[in-house]
């Protein structure tokens, strides 16, 4: 893990939100919705793109958004506190404005499920102390 730095936050929170809303031009959309959960090397994503006028879309957000959106857990990561786990990033065409909400201690839903490797890769990538670990991360 690398120091901590608001701005190497915000940088990477802005790119994203950069390339999102150039995404959402090109292909016309309303909103999109991006859940992301993650521990350790693992992940997964599921988005939701909705067309003025139309049905929601499921999974149809280019995968290097989806990188991206995953890469945003190493500037996040606070000393001692690790990194997010679970991640929304929602943006409307009114304003282009990234909506995000992260949560540090959600135990990932994830197929295979959280498995005690997974929990030690986190720790090794993104050192918690012990009261900012979350009983999942250590009962495995």
């Amino acid at each position: 893990m690398s120091d901590w730095s608001f701005e190497a936050q915000m940088m990477a929170v802005d790119n994203l939100q950069t390339r999102l809303a150039e995404f959402m031009r090109t292909a016309s959309l309303a909103q999109v919705i991006i859940e992301v959960e993650s521990v350790g090397k693992r992940a997964a994503a599921r988005t939701q793109a909705k067309r003025p006028g139309q049905d929601w879309e499921l999974n149809t957000v280019p995968g290097d958004l989806i990188q991206d959106s995953v890469r945003l857990r190493a500037p996040m990561a606070r000393p001692g506190g690790g990194t997010w786990t679970y991640a929304s990033l929602t943006m409307s065409s009114e304003d282009y404005r990234l909506i995000t909400d992260f949560d540090y201690d959600r135990q990932p839903n994830l197929d295979p499920p959280v498995g005690p490797q997974d929990c030690a890769d986190e720790l090794s990538l993104f050192p918690r102390d012990p009261r900012a670990t979350p009983d999942w991360m250590t009962a495995r």
